[in-house]
C-alpha cells in the first residue's frame, strides 16, 4: 500500500512539475506568439473589411505571470457601412490567458489533451458598449474560448448570449443567442466552422405606420475553407434559415418562408478564379394561401486573379475621391491617374478578358403547384485588340458569347392569376378556374403575336445566343442592328394606345 501511494505520490508530482514546467514555457514563448497571431487576424480582417473600410486589431497591454497572463485588445473599426451612413468606432476586449499543457479551465470540460494555451475572452464594457451588456442580462455581448495546441492549431467557441430589449415606443427585439465552433491548422491555412441561433423576433412600432413583426428561426452556419497561395480562402460556405415570417400592412397579413438556403462554393485551379451561389426557398405562404417555391444560381469562371487583385486595389486608392463627389452628387468624376498607372490598369483588364472569364445566372426558377417556369443567362467575355477602340466596335470584340432561355409555365401563370385573385377577396371556385385558365392562356397569345415567344404545349418559350456579332433568336438569324430593330417594333406595338 506505502508502495502504491509513493508511485502515485510521485506520479502527481512528475506532472505538476511537467505543467508548470510548460507553464513557465508558454508565458516565455506568449508574446511572440501573439505578435504572429495579430499579424495574421489583422491581414485577414483587411481582406474581408470591405472596399474602403478598415478593421485593425492591436494589443495594448499584457500581464504575465506563470500560470496565466491577462491580454488586452482594442478593435478599430473604420468607415464600415451601417445602412447608407460609413461608421467608425472601438471595441475593447479582455483576454484570460491560461498557461498549457493542461489548462484548468480544459481539464474541468475534460478535455485531456495538451495544448499550449487557453483564451478566455470578453467583450469590455465602456460608454459604447454599456446599453449592449443592459440588454444581456450584463453578461458580455460577446465572448468565447480558445485553445492553442503546440501544432500551431487552434480550436474555440464564440458565444454571443440572449439579448432582449424594449423601447420606450413599444418595439421590441428579442435574440435566442449565437454560438459557433471553430476550429484551424497552423497559420489559419484550413479553418472549419459551424453554428447556429434559434430564433431572432423584431416587432417594429412605428406611429406614422404599421405594425412589422420579423422572425427568423433555426440559423444555422457551416463552412470549410483553405488559404489560396493569394491570401484569400476558397471552400464551402453554406448559411440555412428553417423559417422567416413577416407580418406587415394594415391587415397585418403575414408573408411566411421555409427553408431558405444560400449554399457557397469557391475555387481556385492556379491563378484563375471560380464560384458558385446557390440560393433557395423551398416554401413560400401569404395571408395562409400558398405561393411556391424559388431557386436561383449564379455562377462566375475562368477569373484571372493577380489582375483582379491588382485592380481592386487601384480602386481602393481612389476611393475616397469616388466617396466624396457621391456624397456631393456628382458624376464620376475624372481621376488623376498617372500614365503608368492608366497603362497598368489597361494591361489588368486585358490580362482578365484574356482569361475568357463567364458570368452567368445559370437558373432562376419559380415552382407553384401546377407548373414551373425558368430563366437563365450568360454571358462570355473575351480579350479586345485595343482598349482604345470605339465604344460599340468595343463591346463587340469584349463580348464573345450571350446565351439565354426562358420558359414560362401557362398553368404556373394561372396559379398566380388565382393566388392575386384571393387575396382580392374572390373566392367563386368556377370564376377562380375561368381565371386559372384564361391568365396563361393570354400570356402565350401576346407573346406569339409579338414574335417574343413561341409556345409548346404548356410551355411559352424564348431562346436567344449572340456570337460573332450574329443573332439567333427564337431560332431566326439577325445582325445584332436587325435584332434590336425587332425588339423595338414588338415592345411599341405592346404598349396601349391612346383612344
Amino acid at each position: 500500500m506505502k508502495k502504491t501511494v509513493g508511485v502515485l505520490s510521485g506520479l502527481v508530482v512528475a506532472v505538476a512539475a511537467v505543467c508548470t514546467a510548460g507553464a513557465w514555457y508558454t508565458g516565455k514563448q506568449l508574446p511572440e506568439v501573439l505578435k504572429q497571431a495579430l499579424v495574421q487576424a489583422n491581414a485577414q480582417l483587411q481582406q474581408s473589411a470591405g472596399v474602403g473600410a478598415s478593421v485593425t486589431l492591436e494589443l495594448t497591454s499584457l500581464e504575465s505571470h506563470l500560470y496565466s497572463s491577462t491580454a488586452h485588445y482594442r478593435v478599430k473599426v473604420k468607415d464600415v457601412m451601417v445602412g447608407d451612413e460609413p461608421q467608425s468606432f472601438e471595441l475593447g476586449f479582455v483576454d484570460r490567458i491560461e498557461h498549457g499543457p493542461l489548462p484548468w479551465s480544459r481539464l474541468k470540460a475534460l478535455k485531456l489533451m495538451p495544448v499550449m494555451a487557453a483564451s478566455n475572452y470578453a467583450l469590455e464594457k465602456d460608454a459604447l458598449t454599456a446599453e449592449w451588456f443592459a440588454i444581456s442580462g450584463d453578461v458580455a455581448p460577446v465572448y468565447g474560448q480558445n485553445s492553442l495546441g503546440y501544432d500551431g492549431s487552434t480550436d474555440g467557441t464564440l458565444i454571443m448570449p440572449p439579448m432582449e430589449v424594449t423601447e420606450a415606443g413599444g418595439s421590441r427585439i428579442k435574440f435566442s443567442g449565437l454560438e459557433i465552433q471553430a476550429s484551424g491548422t497552423k497559420d489559419a491555412e484550413q479553418i472549419k466552422f459551424s453554428g447556429g441561433s434559434a430564433n431572432l423576433s423584431l416587432d417594429l412600432v412605428d406611429a406614422d405606420s404599421a405594425p412589422l413583426k420579423l422572425e427568423f428561426k433555426g440559423l444555422n452556419l457551416v463552412g470549410d475553407m483553405s488559404k489560396t497561395d493569394f491570401g484569400f480562402y476558397v471552400g464551402t460556405m453554406n448559411m440555412g434559415l428553417g423559417e422567416v415570417s413577416a407580418t406587415l400592412g394594415e391587415q397585418q397579413k403575414v408573408l411566411l418562408m421555409k427553408h431558405l438556403e444560400q449554399n457557397n462554393e469557391y475555387r481556385a485551379d492556379g491563378s484563375k478564379f471560380s464560384g458558385t451561389m446557390v440560393y433557395k426557398v423551398g416554401d413560400i405562404n401569404f395571408d395562409g394561401k400558398p405561393v411556391g417555391a424559388g431557386e436561383m444560381t449564379w455562377s462566375v469562371k475562368n477569373i484571372d486573379i493577380p489582375a483582379t487583385q491588382a485592380l481592386v486595389a487601384l480602386y481602393q486608392g481612389y476611393l475616397p475621391q469616388l466617396q466624396e463627389a457621391s456624397a456631393q452628387g456628382e458624376g464620376m468624376p475624372a481621376l488623376p491617374m498617372s500614365e503608368a498607372e492608366t497603362a497598368q490598369m489597361h494591361a489588368n483588364l486585358q490580362q482578365v478578358l484574356a482569361g475568357k472569364p463567364q458570368i452567368a445566372l445559370d437558373n432562376f426558377s419559380f415552382k407553384t403547384a401546377n407548373g414551373e417556369s425558368r430563366f437563365s443567362l450568360s454571358v462570355d467575355l473575351t480579350k479586345p485588340a485595343s482598349l482604345e477602340l470605339p465604344a460599340d466596335e468595343l463591346y463587340r470584340q469584349i463580348v464573345a458569347q450571350v446565351q439565354s432561355k426562358v420558359s414560362l409555365s401557362k398553368p404556373m401563370i394561372g396559379d398566380l392569376a388565382v393566388l392575386q385573385a384571393r387575396l382580392e377577396g374572390q373566392s367563386d371556385a368556377q370564376v377562380l378556374a375561368q381565371q386559372a385558365s384564361q391568365a396563361g392562356e393570354m400570356v402565350g397569345m401576346m407573346a406569339q403575336q409579338s414574335q417574343m415567344a413561341t409556345v409548346k404545349g404548356n410551355d411559352i418559350l424564348a431562346s436567344l445566343h449572340y456570337a460573332d456579332g450574329m443573332v439567333e433568336f427564337n431560332g431566326q438569324k439577325m445582325t445584332v442592328e436587325q435584332f434590336a430593330s425587332l425588339i423595338q417594333a414588338n415592345l411599341g406595338a405592346m404598349q396601349p394606345t391612346e383612344g
